[in-house]
């Protein structure tokens, strides 16, 4: 990690279970996550520096300790508008991207999206109950 960047990475992968994904991200000064929309859930919070949260056009300044809930089908942009790196733990359920997933860049991510390259794990798509029966959690 760099001394000026706590996560180092724009994003990695922290973790992949069956229902949801846990990630870091580092946004730079005057960068941007990107405007998007995803078919999953997604809950932000920010662990460090100051950013501007667009969501469902609804626009809000965000910084250390506040959380930013983004249901699936909603549009939503974050960005830096800070002086020191925009840092986010985020949590996708069910899982948004390939577990292994490192992008040193946004630029690495949108690359490796638009080939396929990091696309979620088919059983994190799967409901509870195709998990159950085909073992992959215990029913009660």
């Amino acid at each position: 990690m760099s001394p000026n960047r706590s996560f180092g990475v724009f994003r990695k992968v922290l973790h992949t279970g069956l229902y949801s994904q846990f990630v870091a991200m580092e946004v730079p000064v005057n960068g941007e996550i990107g405007d998007e929309i995803h078919t999953v859930d997604q809950v932000l919070i920010f662990t460090h520096g100051t950013g501007k949260a667009i969501v469902a056009g609804k626009e809000q300044v965000v910084k250390e300790n506040d959380v930013v809930i983004v249901p699936a089908g909603t549009q939503h942009q974050f960005l830096n508008v800070g002086n020191t790196p925009l840092e986010v733990v985020t949590i996708y359920s069910p899982a948004e991207h390939d577990p292994r997933t490192v992008h040193q860049t946004k630029a690495e991510g949108d690359a490796q999206e638009e080939a396929g390259e990091d696309e979620a794990p088919e059983w994190s798509q799967r409901s509870k109950s195709e998990n159950e029966k085909i073992g992959l959690v215990k029913a009660p």
